[in-house]
């Protein structure tokens, strides 16, 4: 297993707004040389994702030798985003203009941000193609983005307990009862969520969605407080080249994060296909 830093220079913020020195933390498992998946870590996830023996990652159950994304067969990346505080440029960086750390005058970033810089640091780690991209809550949003901003880039999304836009209510009450005095460095991550929105400056939610080319398996869980399993499925549904999963489940939002058992076979099975498949048309709700 790596994990590094990578540099990618100043980038601008949708806000014009130049950010400058960014640089990524990243963990990646398996060779480059093999299909490339990249994860997106929910909100006070990081970039460990496999971790180690040791000190295994916060997906560790889905993910290694064998497992439902197998590391024998797959190369999995996972970057801490952009805003975050494991190493990526984020409030606890220091500003290079004030020597000092950024804190409470970090600069607000976007979900699309967040996205930009993640494929800046692909390319420099030597990615131009992606197999799949798997995210849950947070980690899902970007999973659209991704598919919204760099639609030739990657073959099949599953955004897990993800909408198209947040409830902002929804997630205040969320965060607050899961916020502690350590959350001040999760602010930036938390504002972003609470902005996302893919049909915003596109022409709403549908237009935005056919820009997705990608085969999307989108997953919901019942029970969810956060986000409801009707609108994720409404939402869904005006993908061209999509299939919804509702999974039962004893956890609800966080189940994205447990219960690999119920859910992870959908995974496996259709990113299976996906490598077979040279025409992202040709996918078939039979085939999963």
């Amino acid at each position: 297993m790596e994990t590094g830093i990578v540099e990618i220079g100043n980038l601008t913020l949708e806000s014009g707004v130049i950010l400058r020195d960014v640089q990524l933390a990243y963990e990646r498992k398996g060779s480059l040389d093999r299909p490339v998946v990249l994860v997106c870590h929910a909100l006070t996830g990081n970039h460990t994702t496999v971790g180690t023996d040791e000190s295994p990652g916060w997906w560790s159950g889905l993910i290694g030798p064998g497992k439902t994304i197998d590391t024998n067969q797959n190369c999995v990346i996972s970057i801490n985003a952009l805003g975050g505080s494991d190493g990526s440029t984020g409030p606890l960086t220091v500003n290079p203009d004030t020597g000092e750390a950024y804190r409470n005058l970090f600069p607000e970033v976007t979900i699309r941000d967040m996205v930009h810089a993640e494929r800046k640091a692909l390319a420099i780690l030597g990615v131009n193609r992606i197999r799949a991209i798997i995210g849950g809550a947070f980690g899902g949003m970007r999973a659209l983005e991704w598919g919204i901003l760099y639609p030739d880039d990657m073959d099949i999304l599953y955004p897990m307990a993800a909408k198209s836009q947040s409830n902002k209510i929804g997630n205040s009450s969320y965060t607050k009862k899961n916020n502690d005095n350590e959350m001040e460095s999760f602010y930036p991550l938390i504002r972003a969520m609470k902005s996302h929105n893919i049909g915003r400056g596109r022409g709403g939610v549908e237009l935005a969605s056919r820009r997705i080319t990608a085969k999307v398996v989108a997953l919901a869980f019942t029970n969810d407080l956060m986000y409801s399993t009707e609108e994720i499925r409404a939402f869904v549904h005006l993908i061209p080249n999509s299939i919804y999963c509702l999974v039962n489940t004893k956890h609800g939002h966080d189940s994205f994060l447990t219960e690999f058992e119920k859910w992870g076979l959908v995974v496996k099975q259709s990113m299976e296909v996906a490598k077979w498949r040279q025409s992202k048309s040709l996918y078939l709700v039979s085939a999963l």
